[in-house]
């Protein structure tokens, strides 16, 4: 005699081996990317979260289903959405961007985001920290845990013509497409 909890895996698994899988969850297309470059100039020591920045198109994008043609130097906009000054301690400077959109050429916008399978849009800067290990040579540690504390981390600084990867449109959001993982053979 089969139990209540039998049953229903018994019910589950001939629901799932009668049921089709439908066929895009077999074959979702990649996101449409496209390499922009930096107009702005971005520095952690003056920016603020809310601060818009601009970018441009690197590249053409030909005119694929729903996304239009993109002429090459079409503009973009993001803003930054969290910004760090540096610190004392060695504590770096810190910035994070979000590219928010491309203008069409009829004044349209066009939705991009951030390729999430890079650090493109997390940059920080260096502590300037003297090696740890240095620390435990008689004499030193006490000069170089000072030197640790009291010192500035540096500022980062995202230079106008930084290049960066955009995923065009909102098709990620929606799960209509999907980006391999940056190690992913045959990726780029």
């Amino acid at each position: 005699m089969r139990g209540p909890r039998t049953q229903t895996i018994a019910a589950m698994a001939a629901l799932a081996l009668t049921c089709p899988v439908p066929s895009h969850a077999q074959s979702i297309p990649r996101c449409p990317e496209a390499e922009v470059r930096m107009v702005s100039k971005l520095d952690s020591a003056f920016a603020v979260a809310g601060d818009s920045f601009t970018f441009k198109l690197a590249q053409r994008v030909a005119a694929k289903g729903s996304l239009p043609k993109l002429p090459l130097g079409t503009r973009g906009y993001g803003v930054v959405s969290y910004a760090d000054h540096a610190h004392g301690a060695g504590t770096p400077g810190r910035l994070v961007v979000e590219p928010r959109f491309l203008t069409l050429p009829d004044g349209a916008h066009l939705q991009v985001i951030a390729d999430p399978q890079l650090s493109e849009s997390f940059v920080q800067g260096q502590t300037r920290d003297v090696n740890g290990a240095l620390g435990f040579v008689p004499g030193f540690g006490l000069a170089v845990s000072g030197y640790n504390a009291l010192h500035r981390g540096r500022e980062v600084v995202i230079a106008a013509g930084t290049p960066f990867r955009v995923i065009l449109g909102d098709d990620l959001a929606l799960a209509r497409c999907f980006v391999p993982p940056p190690d992913a053979p045959d990726v780029r």
